[in-house]
Order: structure tokens, then C-alpha cells, then sequence
């Protein structure tokens, strides 16, 4: 619609002036990564041009993680559902779960269609709100890049990505939560 618009406004701009109109298309944009779904993710940092990151971005970076951990505390949520994706360039990964916690303790998984999926277990034990604020602050301090992405809503880290060694092929990382639902206890 705002296309047809444009180009009817170009059209009659060109032919009110008599003069040959030359129109370009520029070209769709690029898809975006797939991002967890909850509306407005806030925060993001990493080392500029693949570079590693300086000291003065990892303090950024765990500065900015103490302040929505403490948020996150502040919320007093420690019941909640979480869908909780993670993967690498290793064998096995990307397979989504739903993550059951109570009292901050994985208690129970679900697969996306709802179906139980077992005993907890790693690699989705380790992926507790709590659990992505330590993989967060791990991350910071050992990896060359890392990027973070937090929930607006609940302050959360929603995505963490990055490279072990900007030096070394194939040791990225990624892991995505979404969709945190707090339960009543």
C-alpha cells in the first residue's frame, strides 16, 4: 500500500514536470535472525568488528547484567514456565523445551508440543532465569564476543550469543528464552 502510494506520488510529481521519471527499487531487507518473540528486548553489546570484546565492554556488559538480575530478584518470581532454546556448532542442538521451575529449580520438561521429555537434565538444568544470568556473566568474562539481549518485561536474558575464540572456527554459541510465564505457587 505505502509502496502504491509512493510510486502514485512519483508518478504525478514526473508527469506534472514533464520529465522522464526514473524510479529504484531497492531491494527487500535482509531477514533478521530469529529473535524470542516477547515484544521489546532491550540491551545488546559485543566486541566491534569481531574483534574481542575490551575490558571496558565486558564491565559494560556485567554492570548492565547486575542491574537486571537485581530487577529479576526483585520480582520475587521463582515459579514460572520458560521456553528455552540453545545451541552450537556440536551435535545435538537448537532442540527447544519447555522448562518447568519451581522454587528456582528445574522441576520438570515439556517438549513445544507439551509432551513430558523426561527427567530434568542438561543441557536445559543449567537454563533457569538464574542459570542465564551465570551463563551470562561466564560468557562475559571468558568468551571474545558476546551479545545479550533482555526481556523488557521480566529483565531476563532472552538471548546470549557469541564466539569462545575469534581466533578459532566453529566454537560459537547461542541460547534463546522466551515466552516466561510466571505460576502460582
Amino acid at each position: 500500500m505505502k509502496l502504491a502510494a509512493s510510486l502514485l506520488v512519483l508518478t504525478t510529481v514526473g508527469c506534472a514536470k514533464r520529465v522522464p521519471l526514473v524510479t529504484t527499487v531497492s531491494p527487500p531487507p535482509l531477514q533478521q535472525p530469529e529473535l524470542p518473540t516477547e515484544p521489546g528486548l532491550l540491551g545488546s553489546r559485543r566486541g566491534p568488528g569481531g574483534e574481542p570484546l575490551t575490558r571496558a565492554e565486558r564491565d559494560s556488559l556485567l554492570h548492565e547484567m547486575s542491574i537486571r538480575r537485581d530487577a529479576w530478584r526483585a520480582r520475587k518470581i521463582s515459579d514460572y514456565r520458560l521456553l528455552v532454546a540453545a545451541g552450537c556448532f556440536c551435535p545435538g542442538g537448537g532442540r527447544p523445551a519447555i522448562l518447568e521451575v519451581k522454587g528456582g529449580v528445574l522441576v520438570a520438561l515439556e517438549d513445544t508440543s507439551g509432551n513430558p521429555m523426561g527427567a530434568p537434565r542438561e543441557p536445559w538444568s543449567l537454563y533457569t532465569v538464574e542459570g542465564l544470568f551465570a551463563a551470562v556473566e561466564e560468557s562475559v568474562r571468558r568468551d571474545d564476543v558476546v551479545e545479550v539481549l533482555y526481556s523488557a518485561r521480566y529483565d531476563y536474558p532472552a538471548l546470549i550469543r557469541g564466539d569462545a575464540s575469534v581466533r578459532q572456527v566453529d566454537d560459537w554459541f547461542w541460547i534463546k528464552a522466551d515466552r516466561l510465564t510466571p505460576v502460582r505457587p
